[in-house]
Formats: C-alpha cells, sequence, structure tokens
C-alpha cells in the first residue's frame, strides 16, 4: 500500500476501494465507523460501536486495522463470521491492498491431530461403532501426509466421529516441551505461525481460553498483539464468564481414566501397579454415574442451568460426590508411586490433583465473588458442575482493557435506549469499559419505513395465558398464508416451539421445518432453497444466519426473550443488583432482552431489496412501562395492530 493513503481516501467515493473492487458501494454510516476505528489505533484508546445491518462494520475494522501496521487479534462469536472474514473479505483487502500483511486464523487443541495420542490410540485401537472403525484406515493414511494436523482436512469425516476425542488433546493432556513429539506438534506449529501474524482471526472461546492459559504464565501469544476487536461484542461478558470461573465435568473425568488404561498398555509396568490403577478407574468410573444418577433426582429438567446448592442435595449425592473426590485422590496417589516417572504419568497426576481441588472449591463455596450451578445430560457422565463470577467488569478492565494498546468492541447490537436516545450504559457497565471509551452509534442505512413493518395483533392473550399459544399459532396461521409461507418463526422456549409447531404442521400448505429434526446447516440450506417454506426455531437461530432475498418475508417472535427468572446466573446478578439498592430488572433484564430481540429481529431485512414484515405476540410492549424501551430500541417502522392493515407491497410475491 502506498504511503500517505487514509481511511478517508480508502471509502471514498472514488477512493481505493470503488477503483479496487467492482460494484463497491460508498456508505457514509461505514466511513463514519471507519474513521473512528481509526482513531482508536491512532490514539491508543477504546471504542464500543453499535453498526447496523448494512453498514459494512467488517471492512470498517478490517482496513484501519490493516493500515495501522499494529498486531492486531479479531476475535468473534460465530465460526460463520469467522468463515466469511477468512474466505470472503480479508482475500479481496490482502490480493488487491494489503499484499504484505500476514493473516492467520487460530483453532481450538480439539481441531488438531495430536501425534502422540495418535500412536498411543493406533498402537491399541478402540471404537464406538464398526462404521467409525472402517474409517480408520482412511484416517491412518490421512495423519502420515497432514502437514498441519487440521481435521477440517479431512472433509470426510463425519462431524461425531468419536475416536476423533482420542487422538487430540485438551490442555490438560498435553505434555508440551517434554512431548517426545513436540518439535512436530501441530498446535505448537500453528501457535508459533499465529505468532508471526499481523492480523489473527480466532473466536471469543479461544481468545479467553488463551487468555486465562497465559495469566497462569504458559505462554505469551496474546500478549504480542497490542490491538485486540471483538465483533459480535455483546456475547463477550458470557463468554468470558465461562473462562474465569471453574469447571468439573463429568466427561473429563472418564477421559482421564480413558488415558490411564490407555497408558497402562506399556509392557514394562509392574503387574500391581496395573491392577491398582485398573480398580480406581473402575471405581471412579461407578461414581461418576452415581453423582449423575444423584443430581438428575434433584430436578426434573435436564438439559438447562440449575443452581447448585449443596445444602439442598440430600446426604446421598454428599456421599457420592465423598466418595469419588477420595477415588480420585486415590488414583492420584498410585500415579505417584509408578515406578515409571515420565511426563505422561505426572501429567496424569497433575489432572487428578486438579480435579479434586476443582470438587473441592465447587462443593465447599467459598468465593462470594462466584454463582454455582449444574447442568445435566439425559446419561452419565453427562454432568457440569460450574463456578461463574458475578461480575465479568474487573476482570476484563484489568485483563483486557488495562493491557491492550487499542480495543474496539462492535456488534449490530450493543445499545439500548435510554430518554429516547441510542445508550451504551448496560454494555459499559457489564464489560468495565475505562471511562474515555469512545462511544459510535451507526444505524442501518437500510430504509426500514418502505422495506418492514412490525405488526403486534390487538387485542391478543399475554404470554403467561392458557390461550396464548393456540391463539399465537391461529394468528400465525393467517399471516403466513398471507405471505406464502417464506418465514422464520423464532421462540423463546422449546415448549413454545414444539407446541405451536403441533398445531400448525399438518395445516399449513407450505414445507415446515423444525429445529431438532435435522442438522442446523442442512436446515437452513432447505429453508433457503424451498423459497416458501417455514422454519420453527429457538435461541440459536436468533442470529448469526443470513437468509436475504425472497426466502424469508417474515420474521415472527412469540414473545419478549427474558431470560428464565430462576437461572442461577441470572437470579444471582440480579439479587447482587437488587442488593446494592439498583433495580435490576431495569438495570440487567430489560437491556439483555432489548439485545436479543433485536438479533432476532435483525434476520429479515439484510440488504436494500429485502423487504418484510416483523411479527410479535407479545403485547406487553403495549401495555408495560418497559414496552416503550424495545419499541425505541428497533429501527423505526410502521405499526400496525389488524392484518389487513399491513402494506401489500411487503408481504407479496415478486
Amino acid at each position: 500500500m502506498a504511503e500517505g493513503v487514509t481511511v478517508e481516501s480508502f471509502f471514498a467515493p472514488d477512493g481505493v476501494l470503488a477503483a479496487g473492487i467492482p460494484r463497491f458501494e460508498h456508505r457514509p454510516s461505514q466511513v463514519r465507523m471507519a474513521a473512528a476505528v481509526w482513531e482508536s489505533f491512532r490514539d491508543s484508546g477504546c471504542l464500543i460501536v453499535e453498526a447496523g445491518t448494512g453498514t459494512g462494520k467488517t471492512f470498517a475494522y478490517l482496513v484501519p486495522a490493516l493500515l495501522s501496521g499494529r498486531k492486531t487479534v479479531i476475535s468473534t462469536a460465530t465460526k460463520a463470521l469467522q468463515d466469511q472474514i477468512l474466505d470472503h473479505d480479508l482475500p479481496v483487502l490482502i490480493r488487491r491492498f494489503f499484499p504484505k500483511a500476514r493473516v492467520r486464523s487460530l483453532k481450538g487443541r480439539k481441531n488438531y491431530l495430536c501425534l502422540r495420542r495418535f500412536k498411543e490410540f493406533a498402537y491399541q485401537p478402540s471404537f464406538w461403532s464398526r462404521e467409525e472403525a472402517a474409517l480408520f484406515g482412511a484416517l491412518h493414511e490421512w495423519a502420515a501426509r497432514t502437514k498441519t494436523g487440521d481435521r477440517s482436512e479431512a472433509d470426510w469425516l463425519p462431524d461425531h466421529y468419536q475416536a476423533w476425542n482420542d487422538i487430540t488433546a485438551a490442555a490438560d493432556q498435553c505434555l508440551a516441551a517434554q512431548c517426545p513429539h513436540y518439535g512436530d506438534c501441530f498446535v505448537q506449529k500453528s501457535r508459533l505461525e499465529a505468532a508471526r501474524a499481523d492480523l489473527l482471526i480466532l473466536n471469543h472461546h479461544l481468545f479467553f481460553a488463551t487468555l486465562t492459559v497465559e495469566e497462569r504464565g504458559s505462554g505469551d501469544l496474546l500478549s504480542s498483539f497490542p490491538a485486540v476487536i471483538f465483533d459480535e461484542a455483546h456475547h463477550v461478558e458470557d463468554v468470558a464468564g465461562l473462562y474465569f470461573g471453574l469447571e468439573f465435568a463429568g466427561w473429563t473425568v472418564t477421559d482421564l481414566c480413558r488415558d490411564v488404561l490407555r497408558a497402562m498398555a506399556h509392557p514394562k509396568l509392574p503387574a500391581t501397579f496395573r491392577t491398582e490403577c485398573a480398580a480406581s478407574c473402575e471405581r471412579i468410573s461407578q461414581l461418576i454415574k452415581e453423582v449423575h444418577k444423584r443430581l438428575a433426582a434433584s430436578t426434573l429438567i435436564p438439559a438447562v442451568r440449575h443452581r447448585f446448592d449443596p445444602g439442598a442435595m440430600p446426604s446421598s449425592f454428599h456421599e457420592a460426590v465423598g466418595q469419588l473426590r477420595d477415588a480420585l485422590e486415590n488414583l492420584g496417589r498410585t500415579l505417584q508411586g509408578s515406578s515409571s516417572s515420565s511426563a505422561l504419568w505426572e501429567s496424569l497426576e497433575t489432572r487428578c490433583g486438579s480435579l479434586v481441588w476443582k470438587l473441592d472449591e465447587l462443593t465447599a463455596q467459598g468465593d462470594p465473588h462466584l454463582t454455582y450451578w449444574f447442568e445435566i445430560g439425559a446419561h452419565a457422565p453427562g454432568f457440569v458442575l460450574r463456578a461463574t463470577p458475578l461480575e465479568i467488569a474487573p476482570i476484563l478492565s484489568e485483563k483486557v482493557f488495562a493491557k491492550k494498546e487499542t480495543v474496539v468492541l462492535a456488534s449490530a447490537t450493543l445499545a439500548t435506549v435510554e430518554q429516547k436516545r441510542p445508550s451504551f450504559r448496560y454494555v459499559r457497565e457489564r464489560l468495565g469499559t475505562p471511562e474515555n471509551c469512545r462511544e459510535l452509534f451507526v444505524p442501518s442505512p437500510f430504509d426500514f419505513r418502505h422495506q418492514a413493518a412490525l405488526y403486534i395483533p390487538t387485542p391478543f392473550p399475554m404470554p403467561n395465558d392458557p390461550r396464548f399459544c393456540h391463539a399465537m399459532a391461529e394468528e400465525a396461521f393467517q399471516i403466513m398464508n398471507k405471505t406464502q409461507g417464506r418465514a422464520l418463526f423464532l421462540f423463546t422456549s422449546y415448549r413454545h416451539m414444539h407446541e405451536t409447531h403441533r398445531l400448525l404442521a399438518e395445516r399449513l400448505p407450505f414445507p415446515v421445518l423444525c429445529q431438532g429434526e435435522k442438522p442446523k446447516r442442512k436446515l437452513l440450506f432447505e429453508f433457503k432453497e424451498n423459497i416458501h417454506s417455514v422454519l420453527f426455531a429457538t435461541y440459536s437461530f436468533w442470529e448469526g444466519i443470513d437468509v436475504p432475498g425472497q426466502a424469508l418475508t417474515c420474521v415472527l417472535i412469540d414473545k419478549l426473550p427474558f431470560e428464565v427468572p430462576n437461572d442461577p446466573i441470572t437470579a444471582s446478578r440480579v439479587e447482587r443488583l437488587s442488593q446494592a439498592g439498583e433495580n435490576a430488572f431495569y438495570r440487567y433484564q430489560v437491556p439483555r432482552a432489548v439485545l436479543q430481540l433485536k438479533q432476532g429481529f435483525g434476520r429479515l431485512i439484510r440488504s436494500r431489496q429485502d423487504k418484510g414484515v416483523l411479527v410479535l405476540f407479545d403485547t406487553r410492549v403495549l401495555s408495560k412501562p418497559y414496552g416503550r424501551i424495545f419499541l425505541e430500541s428497533l429501527p423505526p417502522m410502521p405499526l400496525v395492530h389488524r392484518l389487513d392493515s399491513l402494506p401489500e407491497h411487503l408481504v407479496s410475491v415478486d
């Protein structure tokens, strides 16, 4: 890139991008955002920016980052955005304007083959099915020739190939520099490549996982990047909370036992040692099932978060946990006494100690800054005990904002409304941004007044009314007939989704798709391909999907997306705010629901050519004092309450 090129000259109507990219569209909103991002690099500052759909925010932060010459991390929440940046946006910029820039993406450890664990597995392989065993020959050939060890190369491997877990290494399974294959390690090579990058692309989970590891003194990858841009920054609080807390998962214990038993295949180990290890692993496996059983008995609802209150648990649970703790400690002592002193056995012993410590911390619950909860699956070992920080702000303030020269927080949904003006107060309080952090609100360039309408049917039963689902199904039936299908029906609960689907699936004269029937990727493909189809879905479809054109003309939402009040994290944070004299409903619960609603409605208008109807069946936005906050947070568009009042041009088939 020539000297003296500025951000303004890059994005000008007759500027660098216009000259180098066919059909480049000059967008004043994109220029505003790019200028603000550039100032953050120039002044080594912080920026929080909401960029409405159609702004072109990806280019608006990529170009300033590349122009700055500063090593920058780009962190995203979804794989869809990561793929868009890597496969679409960056190739154009690098090829045409920044040919010397070094760009790398970084994936989690479980994406890479571990040479040591593959060798151990191949010596004594075990498979979950004959189908998996039949693929191992091809996998063995790939392992012998791959230069990267990246699973994405083996695109013929099924998504749920169970043996992959046995031939990769999580952080606690890695022997690092003590591994005999360290010089050829694919994970190590990928991180060395990443460290040399000018622009490093990864996801929020990997960013905070790496950050916590480096905080413990292992590695310095992120510290070599003085700038970080968080796209989809509305996810940062939730993701960071997972990594600055504690976790004890049943499957990590099962993995430990599997690794111990596989290590015992060494022929020179004493028979007594083998016997003791095998007995300990068998005992631990039984106790994991017992703990799962006791946790499952404490709740009637699996697959959701539950408050973990040891004081409310029966004595049988405490007995099972105590025995599990003792069995893990005993296995650790047995491994410590092994005559075969090696990095592997030391690693296994360390893992035992770590699990014992986590179990002690999670049951003692001595840290008032954490909230304790658990999730449980239908079958053992599917349970997780967790502790999550009540406040992420002081952690991010210390470990991110104080240590990075430039931090940019970007998303299409970061602002709520206060006194009829966009406000970033909620997200600033939750993330702990510096006082001098700049703010920028860039509305969508789309003409929502003519491209969309908001339909809230009135009168209508309240969401807690037993008639709600039936009334919603009847109204949705009329709407979808008017739009000829082409609808995405988003729900705040599986119960509402399944009940409404049951009422409509046989009546609608269009193809009906429902989350859970097929993988998400396949559902989206069919929804896009069959223009008149209808898709019923829950939260995983509220964001990160892009269906421009006639396949999506109507987005329906059952009710305001307030989090379940008895969710342990929500309940604990609400309690903390209330104790501090704050109105937790308006300071925490309403803003979170507003941002979620904006994400859901954001699925509809994805281009200047799109048009359609947004439907909300929750009349609380009209009758409750907080309703105006939701309405004022959405783009300005016509509001109608009768189906026959909908503008015909928004629902007709072109």
